[in-house]
């Protein structure tokens, strides 16, 4: 974590990357940086944009540059690189496995040479970190699935998914906010609503964990019900043990 490079990337933004790999302390040190950066009010800076390795800080060209930001973006990391991480918060996730809902489950299961209440075990049997945001309105790009379970994303993809199932595709789990194309192994589905249009910002953010529970059929559709009704609350707990 300690050795970093920080670059232009065209005329209004700059990056800051550590060491190119799937690592929890290098991403939530990257978060720790980006909320720094942004309490930091640094002139001209208007967003910043997080990933694995990464942090792509945003900025207007035509108040500041690249050598003009560099030396207290140097300042920050510094600052970033001696701060402690705030006890990260883990959403409890209850998901449906198998059937209709987690279609690729049985070949998962042949993949890891397990059965299929096996492969379910080995999947919520961690937590994982939610390294960024992307591709979708509230698509989490989470790592890392046990080896075993690692398996590749599909041959050819899906024209459709639908919203809230989950997936795995190699080291890396996610779920899919809302219907659309993709490729990920989908072994199961949340009833919890993941993205609404009418609150876009998601109840979990990159920074977080999130721990999947298994549920049956007859408790996904009662959790659903009240989803739908407005009476179910997703539930999370910090590393120090507060809910």
């Amino acid at each position: 974590m300690n050795h970093y490079q920080i670059v232009p990337v065209g005329d209004q933004a700059l990056e800051i990357s550590f060491a190119n790999e799937i690592n929890p302390q290098i991403n939530q040190q990257i978060h720790q940086l980006g909320g720094l950066i942004l309490r930091a009010h640094l002139p001209a800076v208007q967003t910043v944009v997080p990933a694995y390795h990464t942090l792509t800080v945003l900025f207007d060209g035509s108040q500041t540059d690249f050598n003009e930001l560099k030396a207290p973006i140097q300042k920050l990391v510094q600052q970033a690189l001696k701060t402690k991480a705030a006890p990260a918060k883990t959403w409890l996730i209850p998901v449906c496995y198998g059937g209709e809902y987690g279609p690729d489950l049985g070949k998962l299961a042949d993949f890891a040479h397990v059965s299929k209440k096996e492969a379910v075990q080995l999947h919520t049997g961690r937590d994982y970190l939610i390294y960024f945001l992307g591709f979708l309105p509230g698509f989490a790009y989470m790592a890392s699935v046990a080896d075993q379970i690692a398996m590749p994303r599909l041959a050819k993809p899906r024209l459709k998914i639908a919203a809230r199932s989950v997936g795995i595709a190699g080291k890396q789990t996610g779920f899919y906010p809302v219907a659309s194309p993709g490729g990920w192994q989908i072994i199961g589905r949340t009833p919890v609503d993941l993205y609404r249009p009418d609150h876009p910002q998601s109840f979990y953010a990159a920074g977080d964990q999130v721990r999947f529970v298994a549920i049956g059929e007859e408790e996904y559709r009662a959790i659903r019900q009240a989803v739908k009704a407005g009476t179910y609350q997703v539930k999370a707990v910090t590393d120090d043990g507060n809910a």
